[in-house]
């Protein structure tokens, strides 16, 4: 019996020691955290570099850039990419998509963080490194407080300013790091019948649009009975003020439009230049 009763004790302990080497593997302590240089914290903060991990996620690249778009983690750090240390400047990124000459770059998380900086505080060592959700931002010149987990947008204030608003120039980054506000449109109801038990199911579904109320832009030019807009290709068309209402400017397809909220897709303005009041 009493060698029976040594053997549970060891296999009690075995095992609470077990338990505790694996914690102490899986969760860095505070310690471990402070002694991690500078060049390996985005790996002990959870940047991921194993075979086949998850690097799906969508980051998109916003405002002053050719075309807006997203790109997807996997294709700047590829699944099978074991290398220590992997990252890409920011400015290399944004190069990638044709911006070499900016004002600002913000960067936004989907917990809502924000980060922004002035080109002149871009360097070399301000870089993105992959992340479980999205990228991570760090910089060895700025303080941690920067160092935004879960990027997934990027938006470029450019020192052009391609659009007039009112009589005010502007550009589609500058809006966006401004006041916004989202609407949801283009909702429609989808029925499905299951294959699983042959029952009806049904859901909503719309999509949401990000922007710059055009009202807030236009505060000191209400009320107005029409807008005059104009695209990239020199059209003009008249829009009442009825139909304007809630008029959000955003990015649709890659492009600054016009987003009227009261009419169809078809009536909104694409790649838009100048919008102007009308009393």
């Amino acid at each position: 019996m009493r060698s029976k009763l040594y053997l549970a004790i060891g296999l009690v302990l075995g095992l609470l020691l077990g338990i505790a080497l694996i914690s102490w593997r899986a969760f860095p302590t505070e310690d471990m955290i402070a002694r991690a240089s500078y060049a390996s914290c985005h790996d002990v903060h959870a940047a991921l570099e194993w075979q086949d991990a998850p690097f799906q996620s969508q980051v998109w690249v916003l405002g002053d850039v050719v075309t807006s778009t997203y790109l997807i983690v996997a294709d700047l750090f590829p699944n099978r990419n074991d290398t220590p240390g992997t990252q890409i400047a920011l400015l290399d990124l944004l190069a990638r998509y044709g911006v070499r000459d900016f004002e600002r770059v913000s960067l936004e998380s989907m917990d809502g963080g924000v980060v922004t900086l002035k080109r002149e505080f871009v360097t070399a060592q301000s870089v993105l490194v992959p992340y479980m959700e999205g990228l991570r931002f760090k910089d060895e010149n700025q303080h941690k407080s920067t160092w935004l987990k879960g990027v997934r947008w990027i938006t470029v204030e450019g020192s052009a300013t391609p659009l007039n608003i009112g009589g005010q120039a502007t550009s589609m980054g500058r809006l966006l790091m401004g006041d916004r506000a989202t609407v949801i449109l283009e909702g429609g109801e989808a029925m499905f019948t299951s294959p699983l038990d042959g029952q009806l199911y049904q859901g909503n579904y719309a999509h949401s649009f990000m922007g710059a109320r055009l009202d807030d832009l236009l505060r000191d030019q209400l009320p107005y009975t029409k807008l005059s807009v104009r695209d990239a290709q020199g059209r003009t068309r008249e829009i009442p003020a009825d139909q304007a209402a809630g008029a959000l400017v955003s990015t649709v397809d890659g492009y600054p439009t016009l987003v009227l909220p009261r009419a169809s897709r078809g009536a909104w303005v694409a790649n838009v230049r100048e919008i102007s009041p009308v009393r």
